[in-house]
């Protein structure tokens, strides 16, 4: 049955039902039943979507774009509960931000049940969330290796090549481990940057918030807390820790607006920082709407509304230095 299910799902999302099965299809998501099926069916095709060299196989970008938005806010959602929001974004912003939006910006990645499989080599910079709600954010040229889930695993451990930031989600019973060649990471739950670009020899993490313990083979290299910086650099037998700034070591991500898990009122404030641009909400109702969504450095201002308006259901009005945002609101 779910089998079935997911199916439906995955031609809903390839954009091939019919009228009546669109009505199906958005009466299982108002219901907010079958979560796991619309997972793994948003799963399938993004593997599908970004495993094909063609940007598009599609004839009328344009018209997809419209249709899949008017579908997607047909009617209003009485139960947009978190997996719904955030599949309606991959799928916009997958499916559509990559094809309207092209080339300014990569999908955002979703990371959920997916096999042992590296991220491909990024030009720009990428999103991710794993398994377990962590959020990945990588620099230009970077990628990471991940496992299927972390369910039944005493660690969490995944693999770096580049530079990233990790926003990782607390699980004391289950340390986060991120392999940099010889070094490896180790936290419970914290925000911390690496760096480890081959052709620069060298491992340098930066925290930003909580506790990480850096080690190579058997030796614990340094523990280290907020605004400290640990480098090593291959071949040397020694490392250096030192007090940085870990603002400035991380500026790098704040071209990006990660929205994970967040509500309007709080994307507000990330689209008035990013833009300097001024928000006012013409209803408070709509403030709690509660999504997740990632726009990926070059992306303007009026994309980011077209796909927020999709997903919430809120109007975004831009009158000169000035972003009105209406809407009835969400039951969260």
């Amino acid at each position: 049955m779910e089998q079935s299910i997911k199916q439906l799902f995955l031609k809903y999302i390839r954009n091939l039902t019919s009228q009546e099965e669109n009505e199906q299809v958005l009466s299982m998501i108002q219901d907010g039943s079958h979560e796991e099926a619309w997972k793994l069916a948003l799963l399938e095709f993004q593997c599908e979507f970004e495993g094909t060299k063609e940007e598009t196989k599609l004839a009328d970008e344009q018209a997809l774009f419209e249709k899949i938005k008017n579908r997607t806010t047909l009617k209003p959602i009485k139960k947009p509960l978190h997996w719904i929001g955030y599949a309606a974004s991959v799928v916009l912003i997958s499916a559509i931000g990559f094809l309207v939006f092209k080339p300014v910006t990569r999908p955002v990645t979703a990371a959920k049940n997916k096999t042992a499989k590296p991220t491909e080599n990024a030009k720009g910079h990428q999103w991710i969330k794993l398994p377990d709600g962590t959020s990945v954010q990588l620099n230009n040229n970077s990628r990471l290796v991940y496992d299927q889930d972390f369910k039944g695993k005493k660690k969490r451990e995944v693999t770096l090549f580049g530079e990233a930031f990790f926003d990782v989600t607390h699980d004391a019973a289950h340390p986060f481990v991120i392999h940099t060649g010889s070094i490896t990471t180790t936290v419970l739950g914290t925000a911390f940057n690496i760096s480890a670009y081959n052709d620069q020899k060298a491992v340098t993490v930066t925290v930003a918030r909580g506790r990480v313990v850096v080690r190579r083979a058997d030796k614990t290299l340094a523990i280290l807390t907020p605004n400290q910086q640990l480098s090593w650099k291959i071949g040397q037998a020694d490392q250096s820790k030192q007090t940085v700034n870990a603002e400035k070591v991380t500026a790098w991500k704040e071209q990006d607006l990660i929205m994970d898990d967040i509500t309007l009122l709080q994307a507000s404030e990330l689209i008035a920082k990013r833009y300097g641009i001024e928000v006012l909400f013409k209803s408070d109702q709509v403030k709690t709407c509660r999504f997740t969504a990632a726009f990926l450095k070059r992306n303007n201002i009026s994309e980011v509304t077209e796909v927020l308006s999709a997903i919430t259901g809120a109007s975004f009005e831009r009158k000169g230095n000035l972003l009105l945002i209406d809407g009835a609101g969400c039951e969260n």
